[in-house]
């Protein structure tokens, strides 16, 4: 199959493409594009000789056709044409890419809401295992997931090269589903703008960008820089998403009682709230201990039924003796305020000698607003409204269960901060003693760090709120206890009660009590030396046998920070943490060889040898491409591939507390509730094993046709999966892993990491298209899909096989797996005008996490652009995804399913780029 070559944009260099990337790419890219020389990874560029390194390979050479794993490339024209605004939205256009998370509200996956954020998911196999470059080097990340929003402006992606099976044996841990390489241009000569508004229905956004670059014959840098605004979206300006989702945890709460209420004077307590009339709560409770022989009786709030309220009254039994629950979905984000700033510099300094310096430096900053419900629930512990606190209509004491503040509080704002940067220096350049050898010597220092900020009720500072020493001005000793100089409910001194009744009437004063602020973070480094030679050894029949050989030794770091009060358990839901840190080198050593046998045979052979102290290991890869005539051309690889645990789950001692809906066995009541779930790490976790082939073919009977098709099959062992919570509940409801209170309550369960079972996955990529010319017009039609055949997990060693082909898998580690994806694009060209059509479909799954099926997916986008100017400098593109508002499909729990699909609706969008 011939290669194709591409000007570049000043003509200063051309460029070899593999043929393969012409007819694996998404929508668009059979066509030739201008695209700039850059795809440094990990090694020399070739700059000097027009050649260049490709990721899935380290070799560089003037004819390199094709390489054995399937890779798709996406250029910057392909992402001018989506309308899409970041890295992070170019994963709807990859068919392979199911099951992401981040960035949206997921109540059943966990997805960042808080902040601006997204996950690769090759192949579903798990965020993790997907190993995402920049320029084919790693960045640090504080996610579990190297966030593609962070990485680079837009405007300064040259192109996007997906590798699409394990490539461990090149680029180490993390790459068994794949490779997502974004290269930025490095060669940009003038000045380039844009600016794009998007109107999404409540929650509009912008973006501007800039790229500026140029030089002397020896000196050359670009310099790109963006500013990103999204406007928050609340559950309720969505209908998937404005639905009751309640929870027992309430304001209006529930009040447990253990001995008979009593007026003052010693009588009956009777309550009449104005709907359902005087209540006699002394006589109930006598009812209540008389059936069941326990003293311990729970009310809902006396004015869980009055509307302005919030309250949401729940239960088999009459008034008050059921439940008062707080529906919060409405209130919850589907995205959080956010803005962006990224900044991204490249130079490069010929010395002469044939050889080169150069420069890549990263800068992101990011900040966002969470707004939620009024205040958390309380889960880690109990308050208790004394008899003596005036708003007790009880007369006894009364614990409290549920939230201090509810649907009539303002919103909770919860602020993220996100800063990363990037440094890497280096020399590249041929070596003197021939054959076309080159080296490559780097090092470079990667950081990432957030802090949240964010409140939560002090269970000591509220519990004197009740007791009548609440407000900032009271004076509290370092160990809690009120001063001997304070009286309750005097002075600076206040009460506050949890009451209905009172949402609207307490002592502005008792805010400083309900909601503490409090911070936690995380900083993540990288830092890395590397060295790599590569070059031509001896010829072969087919051509110039090529070697290349490196090391590398990295460390990686994280550091985790608490405030007191969440290290001390003094909150009400966050529960108790533990900071830590921790770190790790990594020694490796690597090679690669290209073996052209005929000049219709060629082999790739690979090996990576890593050491992680704890383990190593080592990591073969072979690859075949066969051409028996020139419009045909057929591969295979064969590879192991690994993930080594990350820091936090095996490294660092770290305990971090989050929430969860759990069932209590123990309770026949209870339908689920959020609880506080802890993580430990596990220091002897093994690292994931995978082996993968694949097998594919391309057909080119035209310079206008192509077809291609891949067949992928993955096999993961030893995966490292975390406990699920319910289940170490279920095992032991009163193991020491269990956390319950002085009523039996059930307040948290202890989880961890461990090696479990399997997971295998194959299925095709098939990748189709056509293009016609018609005078002054072109015509093209691009077809990309992947069929997913066998999807299967396994919990543990032991355990029954799951079919999760089709499915949700909210119950099981598998991501979503639709069985069908589909891409595709019709597309027109005439001279200064442009217009394409894009359609995106996926398939329906069952829906573990409800009843029924979610639905199939299907939504169109399209964009008309026009060049004006003597050069067609400016660039005018208006467009939509979603053209037709197609609403996502129903699913259970959460209303739709975040990793599949958006609830965004229509977003229309205008852009302007000019050239200077």
């Amino acid at each position: 199959m011939a290669q194709r070559v591409f000007p570049t944009r000043h003509g200063s260099v051309a460029v070899s493409m593999i043929a393969l990337a012409a007819t694996l790419v998404t929508p668009g890219t059979t066509q030739a594009q201008d695209i700039a020389p850059s795809g440094q990874s990990e090694a020399a560029d070739g700059a000097q000789t027009g050649e260049i390194i490709v990721t899935g390979s380290r070799i560089a050479r003037q004819s390199q056709e094709n390489l054995s794993s399937p890779t798709q490339i996406l250029s910057q024209e392909d992402i001018a044409e989506s309308g899409l605004v970041g890295v992070d939205d170019l994963l709807l256009l990859d068919t392979a890419n199911i099951g992401s998370t981040g960035g949206a509200q997921d109540l059943a996956g966990g997805g960042a809401d808080d902040r601006a954020t997204r996950s690769a998911n090759l192949r579903g196999l798990g965020v993790q295992s997907t190993l995402v470059l920049l320029n084919g080097r790693r960045v640090a990340h504080t996610d579990n997931y190297v966030n593609l929003v962070a990485l680079t402006p837009s405007i300064a992606v040259e192109r996007v090269e997906t590798v699409l099976d394990g490539a461990s044996a090149l680029y180490g841990s993390d790459a068994i589903a794949g490779v997502i390489n974004v290269i930025t241009n490095k060669r940009f000569d003038g000045v380039r703008l844009s600016g794009q508004y998007t109107d999404i229905a409540n929650a509009p956004g912008y973006i501007v960008q800039g790229m500026v670059g140029g030089g002397t014959d020896r000196f050359h840098a670009v310099l790109s820089a963006s500013y990103e605004y999204q406007d928050k979206l609340q559950g309720y300006e969505r209908s998937r998403t404005n639905f009751d989702n309640t929870s027992g945890l309430a304001q209006p709460g529930n009040y447990v009682l253990r001995s008979r209420p009593q007026t003052a004077g010693g009588g009956d307590v009777i309550i009449d709230n104005g709907i359902n009339g005087p209540i006699n709560y002394s006589q109930l409770y006598d009812q209540q201990v008389a059936e069941t022989g326990s003293n311990t009786v729970q009310f809902a709030d006396p004015d869980c039924t009055d509307p302005t309220t919030g309250g949401i009254y729940a239960g088999a039994d009459a008034f008050p003796l059921g439940s008062c629950r707080f529906s919060y979905q409405q209130r919850n984000p589907i995205k959080p305020r956010s803005r962006v700033t990224l900044v991204h510099a490249d130079a490069n300094y010929e010395l002469g000698n044939d050889s080169d310096l150069y420069f890549e430096g990263r800068y992101y900053q990011q900040g966002t607003e969470r707004f939620g419900v009024g205040s958390f629930p309380i889960t880690t512990g109990s308050l208790v409204v004394p008899a003596s606190n005036p708003f007790n209509p009880y007369g006894v004491d009364a614990t409290f269960v549920g939230r201090l503040l509810g649907n009539t509080a303002p919103d909770r704002v919860e602020r993220v901060d996100v800063d990363a940067m990037s440094l890497i220096g280096g020399a590249k350049g041929l070596l003197p003693f021939g054959n076309n050898w080159r080296y490559d010597v780097s090092a470079g220092y990667s950081r990432e760090h957030f802090v949240l900020h964010s409140s939560d009720t002090d269970l000591i500072a509220a519990q004197n709120a009740f007791n009548g020493f609440g407000g900032p001005d009271c004076q509290i000793g370092p160990n809690g206890v009120p001063s001997a100089n304070e009286v309750a409910g005097e002075g600076n001194c206040v009460y506050f009660s949890p009451f209905g009744q009172d949402q609207q009437t307490n002592d502005p004063r008792t805010s400083y009590n309900t909601l503490t602020p409090f911070q936690r973070g995380q900083t993540s480094e990288v830092r890395f030396a590397e060295a790599v030679v590569s070059g031509d050894l001896l010829e072969l029949p087919g051509g110039t046998m090529g070697v290349a050989v490196g090391t590398q030794i990295r460390e990686e770091s994280e550091d985790i920070f608490l405030d007191s009060g969440l290290i001390n358990g003094r909150f009400g839901f966050q529960g108790k943490s533990l900071p830590g840190k921790g770190s790790r080198t990594i020694k490796s050593v690597f090679g690669e060889v290209y073996l052209p046998l005929f000049e219709s045979l060629d082999i790739q052979l690979a090996g990576r040898y890593e050491d992680y102290g704890q383990f190593s290991t080592v990591d073969p890869k072979i690859g075949i491409n066969f051409r028996p005539v020139e419009w045909l051309a057929m591969r295979g690889s064969y590879s192991t591939a690994f993930r080594a645990p990350d820091l936090g789950q095996a490294v660092t001692n770290t305990v971090t507390s989050g929430v969860g809906q759990t069932v209590d066995p123990l309770d026949p009541t209870d339908q689920g509730t959020f609880r506080t779930i802890r993580t430990v790490s596990n220091p002897n976790l093994r690292p994931e094993q995978s082996r993968n082939f694949n097998l594919g073919f391309t057909v080119t009977p035209s310079r206008r046709t192509h077809l291609s098709v891949d067949y992928f099959d993955f096999k993961f062992t030893d995966r490292i999966t975390l406990e699920a919570a319910q289940q170490v509940i279920n095992a032991d409801p009163n193991g020491p892993r269990i956390t319950r209170d002085e009523f039996g309550r059930l307040l948290a369960v202890n989880i961890g990491y461990f090696n479990a079972g399997r997971t295998a996955t194959n299925g095709f990529d098939v990748r189709a298209g056509y293009a016609l010319e018609v005078g002054l017009n072109t015509f093209s039609i691009e077809n990309n899909a992947t069929f997913i055949t066998t999807y299967e997990v396994q919990l543990g060693v032991g355990s029954p096989v799951i079919d999760a082909l089709g499915g949700r898998n909210a119950t099981n580690p598998g991501a979503p797996a639709p069985k069908f994806r589909d891409n595709l694009q019709l597309s027109w060209k005439n001279q200064r005008h442009s217009a394409n059509v894009l359609m995106r479909h996926t398939s329906g799954v069952e829906d573990d996490q409800g009843t029924g099926r979610i639905d199939a997916w299907t939504v169109f986008d399209a964009q008309y652009a026009l060049k004006l100017g003597d050069n067609g400098q400016y660039k005018i593109a208006i467009g939509a995804l979603n053209l037709f508002d197609q609403k996502p499909p129903q699913a259970g729990f959460t209303g739709y399913l975040p990793s599949l699909h958006d609830v965004l609706g229509r977003q229309a969008y205008a852009r302007l780029t000019v050239d200077f």
